[in-house]
């Protein structure tokens, strides 16, 4: 496309204003697709299913149509994204068509991109409107959509919802205040340093950052230079010491730095990292890979509990049995460290693991790790209904095949999308992985 226009004699901005046109218009195609494909696999309640094979699933708000559970593996595995992602991206398109009318004929028309059309389906699904206060809301913003600025427009969204559903506005506030939580989690490629998120009360909040900010003013009296965002972090890391925090506070700074926080961290550690052979990199679980002058520096002062790695050379020896031995689990888990859907990012430690050609009670040496491998229990459900099909040809590759035909095939390496091989291609790729 841009070589054809560059040879064209078009100028950047011409080129600029086609990119935008083509992406605009993939938008759309997208999602006029999703809508098709979702009324394809559209149930009513009056169908039949049973315990085994696929279930309708509500996936959208009120007045959105039943769909079959295992559309979004299509979905997701189509588009290289998450069974969740695919599944939000379902429900955003149904809240949309079934709710939204007016909005989405203004996302066919490409007045609004999409992404900004979810946000609003995303809002008035969160205070759980019904689908007619969804169509007051929607017919109450008729002629605006594309004309006034989106944050605009949502602040009108907003004020409708009040109107319509006020009860609905104070119960969504009781649910956030019961909804309080806090979380911490390492920044995924620099392990040394961690994000931490929370929700309180308003009240708790204010508090905090008033202690805060005044941990932060006396690091400054205290020589610490820099800058104010840093003391901020450093401040609310020395209240998880309590006691120095209190000396900091109350003007104690010698008895401050008597105290050192303690803690325990499981590391897995290479025998060239323990024997200094080479440049050592730990690995752990809820950090990732760090080196080993970023571990002292962290856990300098810190007690330190060194898990030995576990090899991952050969095949476990198989079992007889359904029940699938620790060391046998261990040995899949370290190889597949996600789930070896197409795509998938879940980390293997907290799934079942299924067997690839499923246990049949008496059949010897079912069990083994060339026949495990680690799946969502969604997943689970897609394969034990035939509507996605799985072959191991040898431990740890994984060739998929869904229920319209595409191919994938999963291995350490990531995921091929084997949609635009040939068969000659795919064949050649099936022996070499069975060889």
């Amino acid at each position: 496309m841009d070589l054809a226009l560059i040879e064209s004699g078009a100028t950047a901005v011409e080129r600029l204003r086609h990119s935008v046109e083509l992406r605009r218009q993939a938008d759309i195609d997208e999602v006029r697709a999703i809508a098709e494909l979702a009324a394809e696999h559209s149930w009513t309640t009056t169908d039949e299913f049973d315990v085994i094979g696929e279930r309708a699933v509500r996936l959208g708000a009120d007045g959105c149509r039943l769909v079959g559970e295992f559309l979004p593996l299509e979905v997701a595995a189509i588009k290289g994204i998450s069974v969740n992602a695919a599944t939000w991206l379902i429900r955003d398109v149904l809240n949309l068509e079934a709710r939204h009318p007016v909005l989405w004929d203004a996302v066919r028309a490409g007045h609004v991109a999409p992404f900004r059309a979810f946000q609003l389906a995303q809002l008035a699904a969160h205070y759980e409107l019904t689908r007619e206060q969804a169509l007051t809301v929607d017919s109450g913003l008729a002629g605006k959509f594309g004309r006034i600025a989106w944050p605009r427009l949502m602040r009108l969204a907003r004020g409708l919802i009040a109107i319509v559903a006020a009860d609905k506005i104070e119960a969504a506030a009781k649910a956030a205040r019961e909804a309080r939580f806090m979380r911490s989690a390492p920044v995924e490629d620099q392990p040394i340093v961690t994000e931490l998120w929370a929700r309180l009360d308003t009240a708790d909040a204010q508090q905090l950052e008033a202690t805060v900010a005044a941990l932060a003013k006396i690091l400054a009296a205290e020589g610490d230079s820099e800058s104010l965002d840093v003391r901020r972090a450093k401040a609310l890391g020395i209240l998880a010491t309590p006691d120095k925090a209190a000396a900091l506070l109350t003007g104690d700074a010698t008895t401050a730095k008597k105290y050192r926080p303690r803690a325990n961290v499981v590391l897995h550690l290479s025998e060239e990292a323990v024997t200094g052979t080479s440049v050592g990199v730990a690995r752990c679980e809820t950090m990732g890979p760090i080196t080993m002058n970023q571990l002292a520096e962290l856990f300098g002062t810190h007690h330190i509990t060194i898990t030995p790695v576990v090899r991952t050379g050969g095949d476990e020896p198989a079992v007889d049995s359904y029940e699938i031995p620790e060391r046998i689990r261990k040995a899949v888990r370290l190889r597949d460290v996600c789930e070896v859907f197409p795509y998938s990012a879940r980390s293997a430690r907290r799934l079942d693991l299924d067997h690839t050609i499923p246990f049949v009670p008496g059949v010897p040496v079912q069990t083994r790790p060339g026949n495990l491998g680690p799946l969502t229990r969604g997943v689970h459900r897609a394969k034990t209904a035939d509507r996605w099909r799985l072959r191991q040809p040898r431990p740890g590759i994984f060739w998929w095949r869904s229920s319209t035909g595409q191919r994938y095939r999963v291995g350490p390496s990531g995921t091929d999308d084997l949609h635009g091989w040939s068969p000659l291609e795919r064949k050649v790729a099936w022996h070499l992985d069975s060889s």
